[in-house]
């Protein structure tokens, strides 16, 4: 992976604070118009977005690097004078390894959190829709999608699920105290939102209450938990009810604000925020009796989960290196294919021609002369091809695709080839 046309720039939980990592953020619509605006640069991209990073992943054909046409295209899609800071930027073998450590678990806020693994999955699904997954792109993620895989089967990372949501119910536990006489709301039955009710499910807890503007949904999970499920036109009842509110929707904009929370007098009201874009007004904790806390809080919680799972780090970055191996063996394969398939196709053109010729000056043939003619032009082109093909996929040659085209005549191929 020597050369640039891969590349990543994003910012992350580790430097960038929470309302930096909104600001680039994209919406369903917004993020359909920021892939329109990459199509004429570049061949693949992806955008990875989760409530702890923003990563956009761009594969270009050509000598300029990839990120420095992402730069690019970002400078054009928002107004990141504020986040610039913050950013991050990597290339070629330091990018995909980077995309490795963040399906593994190892670069999240929870360390070997397994959410993540289905989060990089959706972000290929989504350049796959978008036609932008291109077979390098593509290549690149099943590769870290199968590093995250192999990190948690072969190694004790896994072993011990814990998730973000988990976290926020211990520090829910810290600050109100046991559960079993609290009531609990959660806004959102999106992954978030589902998990935070599963860890709840197992908890003495005395009431919970699913929130959501999809009622089929959230009575699914309410039958499951044992709870109630309330439409989200009767969220201010449902908060003024409530000791406990966990926020994890995947809303564009605040859906909880000063016009959902009536006067608490001695009643103590936690909001806990674990979207991003979050969900809550900060300005509710400056109100009498509520706290709230986002998902950046969270991390001091996170650091005493941490030391458990450390010991296996070494072992999954073992995996790691080993799969960078693989893929690099990969996507040079998937460089040489097209040279494979020009070769072939121009040998068989050459045999097909010389065949017609031959049978022309022999004049009229039995059939079964012909068809063992056929047949030895066809194994002769197969035999000379195959030793070459083989050094193609399996050799150590340096040639590159353009230099083995000159020497065997190719053309260059196109887009469209």
């Amino acid at each position: 992976m020597a050369n640039p046309s891969l590349g990543l720039i994003g910012l992350s939980y580790k430097a960038a604070p929470v309302d930096i990592r909104e600001s680039l953020t994209l919406l369903p619509q917004q993020k359909l118009d920021f892939f329109d605006a990459a199509r004429a640069s570049f061949d693949g991209l992806a955008v990875l977005s989760t409530c702890n990073r923003v990563e956009f992943y761009g594969h270009v054909n050509g000598s300029e690097p990839a990120t420095d046409a992402l730069q690019s295209l970002l400078r054009r899609s928002f107004d990141f004078s504020t986040a610039e800071s913050y950013l991050y930027s990597k290339q070629t073998t330091d990018a995909v390894r980077h995309l490795m450590r963040v399906a593994c678990g190892l670069d999240s806020m929870v360390l070997g959190e397994s959410q993540i693994l289905r989060q990089v999955h959706d972000c290929l699904q989504s350049s796959e829709t978008a036609s932008l997954a291109s077979p390098e792109l593509t290549t690149v993620f099943k590769a870290a999608i199968k590093t995250g895989k192999r990190a948690r089967s072969e190694t004790a990372l896994g072993k011990f699920p814990i998730s973000v949501a988990s976290i926020a119910i211990d520090r829910i536990l810290l600050e109100a105290g046991p559960l079993d006489d609290l009531h609990v709301a959660v806004i959102g039955t999106g992954e978030m939102g589902s998990l935070a009710g599963k860890v709840l499910r197992k908890k003495a807890i005395g009431k919970l209450t699913f929130v959501n503007r999809y009622p089929d949904r959230a009575k699914e999970l309410a039958v499951d938990s044992c709870a109630q499920a309330v439409p989200i036109e009767e969220l201010r009842e449902a908060v003024s009810n409530a000791d406990v509110v966990i926020s994890a929707t995947g809303a564009p904009h605040i859906i909880l604000g000063p016009e959902h929370i009536t006067p608490r007098k001695n009643r103590p009201l936690l909001l806990v925020d674990l979207a991003v874009p979050r969900d809550i007004d900060p300005f509710l904790n400056e109100l009498p009796n509520v706290t709230l806390l986002d998902i950046d809080h969270l991390k001091n919680g996170i650091a005493r989960s941490k030391a458990a799972r450390q010991a296996e780090v070494p072992q999954v970055e073992k995996i790691i290196e080993k799969e960078l191996g693989i893929l690099d063996q990969r996507l040079q394969m998937l460089k040489i294919e097209p040279v494979i398939t020009a070769l072939r196709k121009k040998a068989e053109t050459i045999r097909q021609t010389e065949f017609s010729q031959t049978l022309e000056e022999l004049g009229p043939l039995d059939t079964q002369v012909v068809e063992k003619l056929e047949y030895f032009s066809n194994a002769l082109v197969k035999k000379l091809l195959h030793d070459p093909t083989l050094q193609l996929r399996h050799g150590n040659s340096e040639l590159d695709p353009h230099t083995i085209r000159q020497l065997f005549g190719l053309q260059e191929s196109t887009p469209d080839q």
